[in-house]
């Protein structure tokens, strides 16, 4: 029997291996929930992600586990609880910069910040943190129960995203990014450049910490958001830079990209990615059938989802999830595809999670026949 670490990596080589690799991609929302805290909680405690994270594999099974970290607060900001949730203030002026509301997880700011970057000469003040200084940081040692607990055993993830589109929202702002696609590429390739640069120290971070894996993509280069001309001519470079570059480290990539997927399909394939996620299907807003993704890429690269975790694992029955999750194993088995969800939400029943391990474990037996 191999081991869950050896049953991803024979699954990414496109191999049948003895079980299917599972992922309940657990938020951390769900996770917290599960150890018994209230979400707004991880502003109080911040090693309470790891712990939580840690134990939510466990108790799931998981093959695979994507790195989680706190703090969730900054050393330049302290969290206070109060009546409604948690306050986040400013620990020199003592200004509440926002509010994050009982068992939930999203800080809400008073007000907005401004974009960073508004001309080419404000990329350059951005700065790029070296990798020894990223290894320092509280967040980052706070990644040492995940090593404790799963390396050399579990097939562990580092996240180094945001390569192209993500960049430009956060770094532009929403409307001034998907205006300067088309207005001005040549600053959005210039946003792209620095933030690569800073991924690639990032991803010689993980390398040194051990990671098997780095988890890049970018959640808004979906066709929900651009044209597919735009993530060819403008998005693929870059995620292609980054996952050459893991790959030039030793390590497995991932590319994560939600939303409406099928027209740039063969181009996620085309990265060189090992895997892709999360091929949401259509009830999730996607437009992934999972037999059509498999016939069109499942010879080229690893799938991983397509079940929807919201309308199918948090709302169904037992007996469904377990079926839909049979028919997905159907439709992209044996060799070279990765049960997962897009993030088990806050609410869902722990047991709707243990009818997809069942689903799992009784198509794998099948499997051996």
């Amino acid at each position: 029997m191999l081991t869950s670490l050896d049953r991803v990596f024979a699954s990414l080589r496109l191999e049948v291996p003895d079980m299917i690799p599972f992922h309940a991609y657990e938020s951390p929302e769900h996770a917290i929930r599960l150890l018994g805290h209230r979400v707004h909680e991880i502003y109080l405690e911040p090693e309470l992600v790891p712990q939580a994270m840690v134990n939510a594999a466990k108790k799931y099974k998981n093959d695979i586990i994507y790195l989680r970290y706190g703090p969730y607060v900054n050393e330049k900001h302290e969290a206070i609880a109060n009546g409604e949730g948690i306050l986040i203030k400013n620990r020199q002026t003592g200004a509440i910069v926002g509010q994050v509301y009982t068992d939930t997880k999203e800080l809400i700011p008073v007000a907005l910040p401004e974009p960073p970057v508004k001309s080419f000469s404000d990329i350059d003040n951005i700065p790029v943190m070296p990798w020894r200084e990223i290894l320092e940081m509280p967040a980052i040692k706070s990644l040492k129960s995940y090593f404790d607990e799963f390396k050399g055993r579990r097939f562990i993830f580092g996240f180094a995203a945001g390569q192209s589109a993500n960049a430009l929202d956060s770094w532009l702002g929403t409307e001034n990014a998907m205006i300067a696609t088309f207005s001005d590429p040549g600053l959005c390739r210039a946003v792209m450049e620095k933030k690569f640069a800073i991924l690639q120290e990032e991803i010689i971070a993980y390398h040194k910490l051990g990671v098997d894996g780095i988890y890049t993509g970018d959640a808004c280069a979906s066709c929900s958001f651009f044209s597919p001309q735009t993530y060819r001519e403008l998005f693929f470079e870059y995620q292609k830079k980054s996952i050459d570059f893991v790959h030039e480290k030793g390590m497995k990539a991932l590319l994560h990209i939600c939303g409406r997927v099928s027209p740039i399909l063969e181009d996620m394939a085309a990265s060189g990615a090992d895997v892709i996620e999360s091929l949401d299907a259509f009830s999730s807003g996607g437009d992934i059938e999972l037999a059509d993704a498999k016939r069109r890429v499942g010879s080229q690269v690893c799938l991983k989802g397509n079940i929807d975790a919201v309308h199918v694992i948090m709302q169904q029955s037992p007996e469904k999830i377990y079926e839909s999750c049979m028919q997905s194993l159907r439709d992209a088995g044996p060799e070279g595809y990765i049960l997962s969800t897009e993030q088990i939400t806050r609410d869902t029943p722990g047991e709707n999670v243990f009818a997809m391990i069942q689903a799992r474990d009784d198509y794998s037996a099948k499997m051996k026949r």
